[in-house]
This record gives C-alpha cells, structure tokens and sequence, in this order.
C-alpha cells in the first residue's frame, strides 16, 4: 500500500519537478518536508523500485541527436554479461529484455550517424553479435505517459 504523501511526492516528480539549482528545496515545502526529507523519501521510493529513473528526457532531435533502435539475438547464457555491458554505455538508454528471437532491445544515440555507426559497430564486436537489427528513426512517436497516482 502506498501512503498519501508518497504518492503525492511521485505526482511532483511526474508533473511538476522543478528545473532548478535546488529542485528538491524547491519542491519540499509543498510536503511539509525539508529538503533532506524529501531527497530521504525520494531515495526510500527508489530503493522500492516505485522509481526507476529521475531525470530529463531532451528532444534528441531538436539538439541534432541521431539514434536508433537495436534489437540483438543473444544466447540466453550471455544475456547478463551482454546487458551489463550494453548498459556500461552513457548513449545507450531504455534496453528492455524481449522474448522471442530477438530478445535485448535498447536505444543508441549519438552527436552524428557516423558516431551512432561506430558505436553500433564497437557494441556487436564487444558481444560477439552478428544477428543485430539496426531499426533506424525514421519517425518519431512520443508517448506522454502519466500515471494516475490519485485513488
């Protein structure tokens, strides 16, 4: 069961999280909290894994980003080691494990096509892969999902 106050705080950093110099001074007062509390609270619904990331998201197309989407068909007794390296890399962002045959999809973004050709290129050796798609951007759909946190 989660308590009032913590929905409330997951509702701010949803819809609210102020860009700021002191995001969580900013937002504390709105909870009767001080900022430690709040950053305590944000820690404590991390660790419940109620929170998965707390970040910006940019328009990587509006910055002259290029990505893409890679799925890779890899054996089941390399899935961890292929995940965790796939995920050492800063440029790679929602890696999510699929079934079917090919069953690791994950983003990859870069300054350049050239760079985002490179990186794809270090990443299959690092994995021995040669069964890679690489699903180029061809049109981009952005999905605002809001979660209802009110009962």
């Amino acid at each position: 069961m989660l308590a009032k106050l913590d929905r409330l705080i997951l509702k701010e950093l949803q819809d609210n999280f102020p860009i700021s110099r002191r995001p969580f001074a900013d937002s504390c007062r709105k909870f009767g909290l001080s900022e430690e509390e709040l950053i305590c609270k944000v820690r404590s619904l991390k660790k419940r894994k109620l929170i998965r990331y707390l970040g910006a998201i940019f328009e990587t197309k509006k910055l002259g980003i290029k990505s893409t989407l890679v799925a890779m068909n890899v054996p089941r007794k390399r899935l961890f080691q292929t995940v965790r390296m796939i995920n050492s890399y800063p440029q790679v962002s929602h890696n999510y494990l699929r079934s079917g045959k090919y069953n690791i999809w994950f983003t990859l973004s870069a300054a350049s096509k050239a760079k985002l050709a490179l990186l794809l290129k270090e990443i299959k050796r690092r994995a021995n892969m040669e069964d890679v798609l690489n699903l180029e951007t061809v049109k981009v759909f952005k999905i605002n999902a809001r979660f209802k946190l009110e009962k």
